[in-house]
């Protein structure tokens, strides 16, 4: 399952790396909460984890079926950062690409760290994959690494992203 995504992958690989090359990650979060976060993959793995399973639409017009992922919802993340009562958003980010949920949503969400029985490759997306469930591909934030609490949405910026990209392929 995982060669068939690696195959159809067609961005370019990014995201953090240490000096030796080797990817390391940190989750922030901050934004409109009573104490900012700053997450390792580790800390990650020690939450409480759930699974999801879910079909993966490209806008391509592709599908993986019944992709299996493992990780910590995020609304138990967001508990932690003791999120204030004007915090209705929650902008998920990698670099320039975002998406803005509706806090409401959080319960569904899955910040993925692993595929399958794996790790979530960097290629994939790793080491921490957000996964909106019913949610268009391009909401499934690859390499998220900052989760900021708003009172009012931001910028789609991974919608626009993903549909330039998409333009540029044809």
């Amino acid at each position: 399952m995982q060669e068939e995504l690696k195959v159809r992958e067609k961005l370019p690989i990014h995201g953090p790396r240490n000096e030796e090359g080797i990817r390391s990650h940190a989750l922030r979060v901050d934004g409109l909460v009573g104490q900012c976060l700053e997450l390792t993959l580790a800390d990650l793995e020690r939450l409480p984890q759930q699974d999801l399973t879910a079909d993966f639409t490209c806008l391509e017009g592709w599908t993986v079926p019944n992709v299996r992922w493992r990780g910590v919802l995020l609304a138990t993340v967001l508990s932690l950062a003791e999120p204030r009562l004007d915090a209705r958003y929650v902008e998920a980010s990698a670099g320039d690409f975002r998406v803005t949920l509706p806090r409401e949503r959080a319960e569904r969400v899955l910040l993925a760290i692993r595929l399958e029985e794996s790790a979530v490759l960097s290629e994939h997306g790793g080491p921490v994959r957000l996964v909106v469930p019913g949610g268009e591909c391009f909401m499934n934030i690859k390499w998220l690494d900052h989760l900021e609490l708003r009172n009012e949405p931001g910028a789609n910026t991974a919608k626009t992203i993903a549909l330039g990209r998409l333009s540029s392929l044809e």
